[in-house]
């Protein structure tokens, strides 16, 4: 620019400047920008102009602002449910959502109506029929069944032939590799939960006849067996995986498993969104961080549970998925409760999913959503989100489109978004005797959020996931072994109007899942000395002068005895040789 150009910018005002003949700035980067703000001074006005109030309403506005021009026809808008309403006072509105949403004071009902049809809910009528007082066994049946298995039996079997078609150690153990039966595969299945009962350092611990490891695993399955059943562990043809499908390991087991959980129970009212991890710390091309969880580190999952924590949908993030105009998280929360749409369900969700740009696209299924919101979100009411309260305030507005924006100061402030409250308050009683006011909405979102929380809980409890694990090992037995376990509780103790634990259940599972010993737990061989009529060396002398002196020096100096421990099938000094044998080996 030259100097006459750069002195003639310096004269105009702002307005001159950075307004446009359509009201748009020309740096509005909304479409850009996901979380783009809208100030106070930058927004434009719209007003009511239905009816007498329209002089009034008019007379609202700024006398230094020009009066705001009808939205361009060429502007495109969303189609959402507009609830008619009178003396709405004039307030801030935003673009492209902003030509359709008019802030007020007025609280509005929302007139979705649940189960308008009055369908059956809750859980299969079928299933109640055929398992009343049926064993936990019977209800975990109903997920994991016989085409789970005989897939994992296929799939395990097919991946030991391709492992044992490649270079291997002569001794390896897969040289005297069997394929696995479907009792096998059951047994090796109860002893991975029954691992998750009895914790030991190691998988090896469980085998060991140490005095402090004493375990009645080794009766079902000895270990190389177990250990070449973990490795060999599989739910997919490695030969068949499509390029760039990160999930194609568990694809197939995870989708088989979610629909059996949907068939099993139709959610009733509330349903609630979140994600959850699975804890993993090797590496991976979508292990994710998250630092409010427990295990920060893992892959992560969405889950979408109805009431009493029941899971109906699972999914696993493997990277971003973004679409053009859409959010991430819009997306996965309108695919995920597709199928349960149009309904007059509600929907919770924390502030990671809650938008304005959600709550409309769910008003227009016939769902209301209830959550936390991020004051920065796009479309915010600015009157309220930048509204200084005093501890036990609250301010809010709600749209023409029937959305809820609460604000309310307990120890910090409380940003809220509804489609189906208003902005009441209730008195409740707290752990101290005291009465406080809440907002109905905050007290509703307590309730509906805790779903996935209380899921993840539960499943917690036992957990059989290991450290060492592969990632589509840990998926697999998420999925298998704590999601289906926890779910078949839950109807079971609905079915049975019973309250039973999830360590009993799990117990009661790995009893009818692991094969009878061969030999009867009660007889399990402890530490004994026996005499022999031959003699060997003592074992533990012969490893303590190989270390010291060498191989050849024990052979032919090693103390010979003809005391032998009958649970280690070794021989041993009768002292302390012995002694070490029960508490060290």
């Amino acid at each position: 620019m030259n100097p006459d150009e750069i002195n003639e910018v310096l004269d105009c005002s702002d307005d001159d400047i950075f307004s446009s003949d359509d009201g748009f700035s020309v740096f509005d980067d909304t479409d850009d920008d996901p979380d783009f703000q809208i100030g106070l001074n930058d927004s434009t006005h719209s007003i009511d102009n239905s009816g007498s109030d329209f002089e009034s309403n008019f007379n609202l506005l700024d006398s230094n602002k020009e009066t705001p021009q009808p939205p361009d026809s060429s502007t495109p808008t969303i189609q959402t449910p507009v609830f008619q309403g009178s003396n709405i006072r004039v307030t801030s509105t935003v673009q492209d959502y902003g030509d359709n949403i008019i802030w007020s004071d007025i609280m509005q009902s929302n007139n979705l109506v649940y189960n308008p049809t009055g369908q059956v809910v809750g859980i299969n009528p079928d299933l109640i029929e055929c398992l009343t007082n049926g064993r936990p066994y019977d209800f975990y049946s109903i997920f994991v069944d016989d085409t789970i298995i005989d897939m994992l039996v296929l799939e395990t079997n097919r991946y030991a032939s391709q492992l044992i078609s490649t270079p291997h150690k002569s001794k390896s153990r897969l040289t005297r590799w069997e394929n696995v039966t479907k009792k096998e595969m059951l047994t090796f299945l109860g002893i991975c939960m029954w691992m998750g009962l009895t914790t030991f350092p190691s998988i090896a611990s469980y085998w060991s006849k140490k005095l402090t490891y004493q375990s009645s695993i080794p009766q079902y399955m000895c270990r190389n067996r177990f250990e070449l059943l973990l490795r060999t562990f599989h739910c997919s043809n490695n030969v068949e995986c499509p390029k760039g499908d990160r999930l194609f390991k568990v694809r197939d087991l995870i989708d088989s498993l979610v629909d059996k959980y949907k068939c099993a129970m139709i959610p009733e009212e509330h349903m609630c969104i979140d994600e959850s991890i699975i804890p993993f710390v090797g590496r991976l091309s979508f292990r994710q961080y998250i630092k409010n969880k427990h295990h920060r580190y893992g892959i992560k999952i969405f889950k979408l549970c109805i009431q009493d924590a029941y899971t109906i949908g699972f999914r696993v993030y493997t990277g971003r998925e973004a679409e053009p105009g859409v959010e991430v998280s819009t997306k996965i929360v309108m695919e995920m409760s597709e199928e349960y749409l149009d309904f007059g369900r509600t929907l919770y969700t924390d502030n990671w999913y809650t938008s304005i740009n959600l709550a409309h696209k769910l008003l227009s299924r016939s769902t209301n959503l209830v959550g936390t919101l991020r004051a920065n979100r796009k479309h915010n009411p600015q009157d309220v989100v930048k509204h200084k309260l005093k501890k036990g305030e609250i301010v809010a507005q709600k749209s023409n489109t029937g959305i809820l924006i609460l604000k309310w100061k307990d120890k910090r402030d409380v940003l809220m978004l509804s489609t189906k409250h208003e902005d009441n308050i209730r008195q409740i009683q707290t752990k101290i005797g005291t009465e406080v006011g809440k907002p109905e909405v905050v007290l509703d979102y307590n309730r509906g959020k805790g779903l996935v929380d209380v899921s993840d809980l539960r499943s917690s409890y036992h957990t059989p996931l290991r450290r060492s694990m592969k990632w589509y090992r840990k998926v697999a037995f998420e999925v298998l072994l704590n999601t289906s376990v926890i779910n078949a509780l839950i109807l079971y103790n609905k079915v049975n109007n019973c309250n039973m634990s999830v360590t009993e259940f799990r117990e009661s599972i790995i009893l009818s899942m692991i094969e009878k010993p061969a030999t009867e737990i009660e007889n399990i061989e402890m530490h004994s000395i026996v005499e022999k009529t031959t003699r060997n060396r003592c074992a533990i002398c012969y490893q303590k002068l190989v270390l010291k002196e060498g191989r050849a020096y024990a052979q032919s100096k090693t103390k010979k005895v003809r005391t032998m421990c009958s649970a280690c099938d070794k021989f041993y000094c009768v002292d302390l040789c012995f002694v070490v044998c029960i508490y060290l080996l």
